[in-house]
């Protein structure tokens, strides 16, 4: 099986007023640390899509094994960056079978999250796996190849979640509690310190 996985980084952060995914977590960056663990579980694309903060990310990215690129019009929402993105992968890593889409803002998100993912779609043989919490469904969340197509059709300020929505029998989850803490504002980050402080969360 060939997959991929694709981190979504290419929005303004505005409530945020500054680039969140590069504020120090743990001893690097959040998403310094993401990339460390996307890269441990070996996927044979992993896709960074920048934005506005494309200057700034590219100048911290020191590995190859991660492919940059950005997406000019992220103004247009997120479903622009899912589209510049998988095509970029595709062109890259034609025959892609599984794709995982994870944002820039999950300081939480593993490896043991990742291959939750991979071994779900594995056991179910379901074409969507989306990680649940706080009562909903979000990323990360895993997309099988029949579905890039409507991926590449989505408008807006939309992401996969507008798929998880038109095809509710085939979809299958498993559980990210920490998922639900990601970085808006200030006081999200402040909360992530917090909680840092409080106990050691692998």
């Amino acid at each position: 099986m060939k997959w991929g996985v694709m981190i979504l980084a290419a929005g303004e952060a505005s409530r945020m007023g500054k680039a969140k995914m590069l504020l120090p977590f743990k001893k690097t960056t959040i998403l310094a640390h993401l990339i460390e663990e996307i890269i441990s579980v070996e996927p044979n694309i992993v896709q960074l899509v920048t934005g506005y903060y494309h200057d700034l990310i590219q100048a911290q990215i020191n590995t190859d094994k991660v492919n940059i690129i950005q997406n000019q019009d992220y103004k247009l929402g997120m479903s622009s960056s899912i589209t510049v993105g998988l095509t970029a992968m595709l062109k890259a890593c034609p025959g892609l079978d599984v794709l995982v889409i994870v944002v820039s803002d999950q300081p939480f998100l593993n490896r043991a999250i990742l291959l939750n993912l991979l071994n779900k779609q594995i056991q179910t043989t379901k074409g969507i796996i989306a990680s649940t919490y706080n009562g909903v469904m979000g990323t990360p969340v895993l997309l099988s190849s029949a579905y890039f197509t409507h991926l590449c059709n989505l408008t807006g300020d939309k992401g996969a979640r507008v798929i998880l929505q038109q095809f509710p029998a085939d979809i299958a989850t498993i559980d990210f509690e920490l998922g639900a803490l990601d970085i808006d504002t200030k006081e999200d980050y402040e909360q992530l310190c917090k909680k840092l402080n409080e106990e050691d969360v692998d």
